[in-house]
């Protein structure tokens, strides 16, 4: 399959780009990406408060992925019905173990965070 290309949007996805061509940290990344809000489709009606997700998985080496946007626009129309906001500080805090994430998939800019990287992001984030 094919990768879309990405052109950055935000400041953040111009930082995902910088990461990509490695004159950018990722963990400054993280860090910064956790002020910013992400898109994550979901296959329940997911409410404000995030009550009711269930986030669209994406299978890596037998690892589940949660799928997440940085921008609404790059939510593939019928990947999934609904679709929460949410601050991304707030989103990983909330992940149970044991998940990773993906960002962007379908982009030749997409970055997978391994459930262990989620671990020290949520590490952290509890020190900030």
């Amino acid at each position: 399959m094919a990768l879309l290309a990405f052109e950055p949007q935000t400041d953040i996805e111009q930082r995902i780009l910088d990461v990509q061509a490695q004159t950018y940290s990722a963990d400054a990344l993280l860090r910064e990406l956790a002020d910013h809000d992400l898109y994550i489709p979901s296959k329940g009606d997911v409410q404000e408060d995030g009550r009711g997700l269930v986030p669209v998985l994406l299978d890596q080496g037998g690892m589940p992925f949660v799928m997440v946007f940085t921008a609404l626009s790059r939510r593939p129309r019928g990947l999934a019905e609904f679709l929460l906001k949410a601050n991304a500080g707030a989103f990983f805090r909330r992940l149970p173990s044991g998940y990773g994430v993906i960002f962007n998939p379908g982009y030749d800019a997409q970055l997978l965070l391994p459930p262990d990287g989620v671990a020290m992001l949520k590490q952290d984030l509890r020190k900030a």
